[in-house]
């Protein structure tokens, strides 16, 4: 049997759906192809600001509305109470030191809150893949999106006037001949395979494994009197040398947690034995052992034994690959949902018939970007036992998301149009030669030096300021007083401000 599109999405997930609405809602024939089926357990779950964003600008300009509710946790809650989701108020960290139970200072040199929102209702979200990539789906289908679940793609041949797709499915062959083909079936996924695309290396980023789980009974982490949200009302992360926990909590009583660690980390914690790996982790941070004691899983561990990845092709004559199929590093920064949103909406500006120097822009971007995150993140591994050098260089993410978010909503998008700034002639720059110090380099005030000068044009959050001792509530305040970076006026922040709620 053979079906006839304009455009192919591969995978089913969040982004592949999404897609497939967007290039519907163009006007384009779509077909969604997935190996699988829904409902299904899925990691890769933390929004931002600035994702939500995104998210926001797709839904305005391919007039899909109904996403609208999933850019924020009060509108979330009115309109899809049985969509499973969690409350991120805000990124947490806790550095621990190994066999020791969690312990701060009064000068807080221990941890790092970074406020993303000023209340509940405005916050972002953490997203409950099992429910909202099902959900995305249905409202593909319910557009005219065409979709085959259980079915995987064999073979792809490239014509000089379309792309045939060999599949199978329940046993029997099934064709798809389109114009175009989008992949966004995940890292090492459809079109890697079926092209055998080439890997790269990711600048500075150490080879890096992940053990991960649902769970139930999670007990609480405590918060301090005076904190800007509530610490675990965020993407908590619990830093040590080489690796670092998530834990993420839904409102449906489930769990999100698991670890990210170098190599040598996870031989030394047998990570690659699921459980068993799991419990010795703990041992070794008792304070999380305490949060987790009466915790049980909810399905086996997952363990991913190469993290990281890179494609050296993302397009070709007929076929494009979103983020994360393109490339991914790392969930540490929450980096994920930002570039693949942004990615489609590339994408979709290109649709049926993108040409070539329009796809090879696409590429240069996509891998620009991905690299831009890996050295941060790389950095960010080589410095996790050092936590002052840690802080620092989170600034330079903390910074440049916040600062493209404000300049998009004022209407400036001219101001950041890279994500992380990475195109950006002073700041990208700057912020990629740091991260090569701060893994070559035992030079600790040159580093520190370098990240305040870098970030200090962009600062428009009052980040790195020692007096909040690495609480950064959201101020707005430093907002107005930041007027002039964003070559805007008072009047036109308070305009901002009022028409996103936030006065």
């Amino acid at each position: 049997m053979e079906h006839r599109a304009d455009i192919a999405v591969i995978g089913g997930g969040f982004g592949g759906a999404l897609m497939a609405m967007v290039a519907r809602q163009q006007g384009h024939s779509v077909v969604l192809i997935e190996k699988g089926a829904h409902p299904r357990f899925a990691i890769g779950e933390s929004s931002t600001p600035l994702a939500n964003l995104f998210l926001q600008q797709i839904a305005e300009k391919f007039n899909l509305p109904q996403l609208l509710p999933f850019r924020r946790w009060g509108e979330w809650q009115q309109k899809f109470p049985d969509i499973g989701c969690g409350l991120k108020r805000g990124f947490s960290f806790f550095h621990h030191e190994s066999g020791q139970p969690f312990s701060d200072n009064p000068e807080r040199s221990k941890q790092l809150l970074v406020a993303a929102s000023p209340r509940d209702e405005l916050a972002d979200t953490h997203w409950f893949r099992e429910d909202f990539d099902q959900h995305f789906v249905s409202e593909a289908q319910s557009l005219g999106v065409e979709y085959f679940d259980r079915t995987e793609l064999i073979d792809f041949h490239e014509i000089s006037d379309h792309v045939l797709l060999i599949g199978k499915k329940g046993g029997e062959k099934i064709n798809f001949r389109v114009d175009f083909v989008v992949d966004a079936s995940g890292p090492r996924g459809c079109l890697f395979r079926l092209l055998r695309l080439s890997e790269r290396n990711l600048p500075l980023m150490p080879a890096t494994s992940g053990l991960f789980a649902h769970f139930n009974n999670v007990d609480s982490w405590d918060s301090e009197e005076g904190v800007p949200y509530p610490v675990e009302d965020a993407a908590v992360h619990h830093v040590f040398d080489g690796g670092w926990v998530w834990v993420l909590k839904f409102n449906n009583g489930i769990t999100s947690a698991g670890v990210a660690a170098t190599q040598e980390k996870v031989k030394s914690l047998r990570l690659s034995e699921g459980a068993v790996g799991w419990d010795l982790l703990l041992n070794h941070l008792p304070t999380l052992a305490e949060q987790f004691r009466g915790a049980d899983t909810q399905n086996d561990f997952v363990f991913v034994r190469e993290l990281s990845f890179g494609l050296d092709e993302v397009v070709g004559n007929r076929w494009a690959i979103l983020p994360p199929a393109a490339g991914f590093i790392d969930p540490l920064l929450s980096t994920g949902f930002a570039l693949t949103l942004q990615g489609i909406i590339r994408l979709a500006e290109l649709l049926p018939s993108p040409s070539k120097d329009d796809l090879l822009l696409y590429q240069r971007q996509t891998l620009n970007e991905l690299d831009q995150v890996s050295h941060l993140v790389g950095a960010l591994y080589s410095n996790m036992d050092d936590f002052e050098i840690f802080t620092a260089l989170t600034q330079l993410y903390f910074v440049a998301v916040s600062f493209a978010e404000t300049a998009n909503r004022l209407g400036k998008p001219d101001l950041a149009n890279s994500y992380l700034l990475c195109e950006h002639p002073d700041f990208g720059q700057s912020t990629r030669e740091i991260c090569e110090l701060a893994v070559h380099s035992n030079n600790r005030e040159t580093i520190l030096r370098k990240i305040s000068k870098a970030i200090e044009p962009f600062n428009i959050s009052g980040l790195a300021d020692p007096s909040r001792r690495n609480w950064y509530p959201v101020v707005l305040d430093d907002l107005f007083c930041s007027a002039a970076k964003l070559q805007s006026t008072d009047s036109e922040i308070r305009e901002m401000l009022l028409r996103e709620g936030m006065l």
